[in-house]
C-alpha cells in the first residue's frame, strides 16, 4: 500500500533530516568538525604569539631580535598551517555536500515519481520545484560553506571563553554577559520582523507574477505601442513591494547595527573589570594585555555565528519542507495493478461537476464512450474541454459526480493501471532533453522493435523521422525546443500509443495541424488500432466527421450527443458552427492546392 508523504508524522523533527543526510559520510563529517576545530585552535596559537611578541617588546633583554625572529617563524607558520587546514576542511565539506545532496535529489526525485495522481494534483508544480532546487540548494550550501564557519566560529568563541577563564572566571562571566545581552536583544527585534518578513514575500510574489507576465507579453506593447506609464498594475505592486521591503530593511539594519554595536565592543565592556581586577593586583598587566588581544580577536567569529544563526534559522524552513518527504522515502511503494471489471462501460462520466474558485466550469456531465470507437468531444475555447480532457485521465478529481474506467474512479488509479490501460496526449508534449526513442519509451523496457515501429508509423512520425540523419536517435533539445508543435505532437502520440492501451485519450492535438491533416490523420490511426477507445477533444469540426460518437459540449455542459448527420439535423449550435468552419475550410484548401500539393500520410 502507499504512503503518501502528506501524512507524514509530525513527531519527525527537521534537524533530524539534516543529521541524517550527513549520517552516510559520517568519517568525513568528523574529519570536517576537527579541521574545523584545529583552525580555532590554530588561531588562538596565533594570538598568544602577537601576546609573546608585544611582551618581547616591552622586555630590555638583549636577547630580543632573536625571540622576537622566532616569534615571527611561529606566526608565518600559524598562518600557513591555517591556511592548509582552512583548504582541507572546505575541501572535504563539499565532497560531502556534494554526496549527500546528490542522493537527497535522487531521493526526491524518487519520491515525486512514486507519487499517486491524486496526491501529486494536491501539490502546486512550483511548490515542487522550490523543494527539488531552492531548498536543496540551500542545504548544500549549509554543508559544504557555513557548517565549516560556524563550527569554527564556535570553537573559536569557547575557545576564548575558556582562556579568559583560566586567566581569571570574571573576565569571563563579562563576556557572557555581553553576549547574552546583545542575544536576547536580537531575538526581541527578530520576533517583530516575522510580519515584516511575511509581508516583503507577499508583495514580491505578486510583483514577480505580474512582471513575468508582462515580459511574456512584450510583443503586445510593441503592437500596441505601450509604455510603462501604462502599466499601473505593475507600478502600484513595484510601490508595495518598496514600502514592505523599505520597513523589512529598517528592522534588519536596527538588529544588526544594534547586535554588532554590542558584541563589537565587547572588550570595552571587558575593560573595567580587567582595569578593577588589576588594581586589587588580582591580575598583572600581562594579563590584561592577553585578556584583552583574546576579547578582540573574539569579535569576528562571534558575529560569524550571530550571522550564520540567523542563515540556519532561515535553513529550518527548507528542511522543514523537504521532512515530509524523506520522512517516507522508504514508504513509497508502487501499487500493483488490480484486475478490473469489462461488465462495466470503459470510461463513463457520471454526473460530473467540476469547480475552480467557486466558478462551474463543468455541469453535470454525463455520457459513456462506444468502445473501439473514435469518440469526439467538441467545445469551443474557455468551455471546459480541456479540463474534461484532464478529469478523463485522472489529472484532476472532479468536484462532484465520478469518472469511473470499467467502474473504477480514474483519479484512484495507480500509475501501472493507468499505463496499462490508457494512453494520454495533453496540449503540453512534455518532451525531455534526449533522443526520440527515449522521448517514446520513456524508460518502459521489453518494447518489442515492431511495437516500436507500429506507433512510429501509427502516429504519422515515420516521414519526419527519415528525414533526419539519426532516425529513432535524433537528439531533442529540453522540452523538444527544436521541434515543430506538429512534431513534438506526434512523439507524444507515438508514446501514448507505444504499448497499444485499449483507451487513448488526445487533447486539442487540431490546434498543430490544418483540416487535411486532421481528417487524414484519424482514419489512418484508427486503422492501425482498430480495437483502441479513442477519446479526442477538439475545437474543429472538420475532419472528424466519420467519429461514431460527438458529444457537443457548451458552458460546461453537453448538450447534444450523436453522429455528424444527427446533429447537425437536430443542434443548431453544432450546425451553424460546422457550415463556418467548412466554409473557412473550403477558402483554405484553395489556397492551398493552388501553391503547393499537400503530401499524404499514408504509408
Amino acid at each position: 500500500m502507499r504512503v503518501e508523504p502528506y501524512n507524514v508524522e509530525e513527531s519527525i523533527k527537521p534537524w533530524s533530516v539534516f543529521i541524517s543526510l550527513l549520517a552516510p559520510c559520517k568519517g568525513k563529517v568528523t574529519l570536517v568538525l576537527s579541521l574545523a576545530a584545529s583552525i580555532s585552535l590554530t588561531e588562538l596559537l596565533s594570538i598568544y604569539l602577537l601576546f609573546l611578541s608585544i611582551q618581547t617588546l616591552l622586555s630590555p633583554l638583549p636577547s630580543t631580535v632573536d625571540k622576537l625572529t622566532w616569534i615571527v617563524l611561529g606566526l608565518v607558520g600559524a598562518i600557513l598551517i591555517k591556511s592548509a587546514l582552512s583548504m582541507a576542511a572546505y575541501y572535504f565539506s563539499h565532497q560531502v555536500a556534494l554526496k549527500a545532496l546528490t542522493e537527497l535529489r535522487l531521493m526526491l526525485v524518487n519520491c515525486f515519481a512514486a507519487l499517486s495522481q491524486k496526491c501529486l494534483s494536491k501539490h502546486q508544480p512550483e511548490e515542487l520545484k522550490h523543494v527539488l532546487i531552492e531548498d536543496v540548494k540551500k542545504l548544500e550550501d549549509a554543508i559544504s560553506q557555513h557548517t565549516v564557519e560556524l563550527v569554527q566560529a564556535v570553537i573559536s568563541c569557547l575557545a576564548i571563553v575558556i582562556a579568559l577563564y583560566l586567566i581569571d572566571w570574571r573576565l569571563a562571566l563579562s563576556i557572557v554577559t555581553v553576549v547574552s545581552i546583545a542575544r536576547i536583544s536580537s531575538s526581541l527585534i527578530m520576533s517583530k520582523m516575522a510580519s515584516y518578513q511575511a509581508k516583503v514575500n507577499d508583495a514580491e510574489t505578486e510583483l514577480n507574477s505580474t512582471f513575468s507576465d508582462y515580459v511574456k507579453y512584450a510583443p503586445l506593447t510593441k503592437v500596441h505601442d505601450l509604455d510603462s506609464q501604462h502599466f499601473a498594475t505593475l507600478g502600484n505592486k513595484a510601490d508595495n513591494y518598496h514600502d514592505a521591503a523599505h520597513r523589512f530593511v529598517e528592522q534588519v539594519a536596527l538588529n544588526r547595527v544594534l547586535c554588532s554595536a554590542l558584541l563589537g565592543s565587547s572588550f570595552i565592556f571587558m575593560l573595567p573589570t580587567a582595569i578593577w581586577l588589576h588594581s586589587a593586583e588580582l591580575l598583572t598587566l600581562e594579563h590584561v594585555v592577553l585578556s584583552m588581544l583574546l576579547v578582540m580577536s573574539m569579535v569576528v567569529p562571534i558575529l560569524s555565528v550571530h550571522h550564520l544563526l540567523e542563515e540556519f534559522s532561515g535553513l529550518q524552513d527548507s528542511i522543514r519542507r523537504i521532512t515530509p518527504w524523506y520522512g517516507n522515502q522508504y514508504s513509497l511503494q508502487k501499487s500493483a495493478p488490480q484486475a478490473i471489471d469489462l461488465k462495466y462501460p470503459q470510461l463513463q462520466f457520471y454526473n460530473v461537476g467540476f469547480n475552480y474558485k467557486q466558478h462551474a466550469i463543468l455541469k453535470n456531465v454525463h455520457f459513456e464512450l462506444r468502445p473501439h470507437a473514435i469518440n469526439v468531444v467538441f467545445a469551443g475555447a474557455g468551455y471546459g474541454k480541456s479540463t474534461l480532457a484532464m478529469l478523463a485521465s485522472g489529472l484532476i478529481s472532479p468536484s462532484s459526480g465520478r469518472v469511473q474506467l470499467f467502474g473504477k474512479d480514474v483519479s484512484e488509479l495507480s500509475d501501472s493501471e493507468r499505463i496499462n490501460y490508457m494512453g494520454v496526449v495533453t496540449q503540453e508534449s512534455y518532451l525531455f532533453e534526449g533522443s526520440v526513442r527515449d522521448n517514446i519509451l520513456l524508460g518502459r523496457s521489453g518494447v518489442s522493435t515492431a511495437a516500436l515501429e507500429h506507433a512510429v508509423v501509427a502516429s504519422q512520425l515515420k516521414p519526419w523521422l527519415q528525414q533526419q540523419t539519426n532516425g529513432l536517435e535524433t537528439q531533442l533539445q529540453a522540452r523538444g525546443d527544436n521541434l515543430s508543435r506538429r512534431e513534438k505532437l506526434l512523439i507524444a502520440i507515438a508514446r501514448a500509443l507505444i504499448n497499444a492501451p485499449p483507451l487513448v485519450i488526445i487533447d486539442d492535438a487540431d490546434l498543430a495541424m490544418d483540416n487535411y491533416s486532421h481528417a487524414k490523420f484519424y482514419q489512418a490511426l484508427k486503422g492501425h488500432y482498430p480495437n483502441t477507445t479513442f477519446l479526442v477533444f477538439t475545437c474543429t469540426y472538420l475532419g472528424l466527421e466519420n467519429g461514431q460518437q460527438i458529444n457537443v459540449l457548451h458552458n460546461g455542459e453537453v448538450i447534444s450527443q450523436g453522429t455528424h448527420e444527427v446533429l447537425l439535423a437536430r443542434c443548431d449550435y453544432y450546425a451553424k458552427g460546422w457550415q463556418l468552419q467548412r466554409s473557412e475550410g473550403t477558402q483554405s484548401s484553395t489556397l492551398s492546392t493552388s501553391q503547393t500539393p499537400q503530401a499524404s500520410y499514408e504509408h
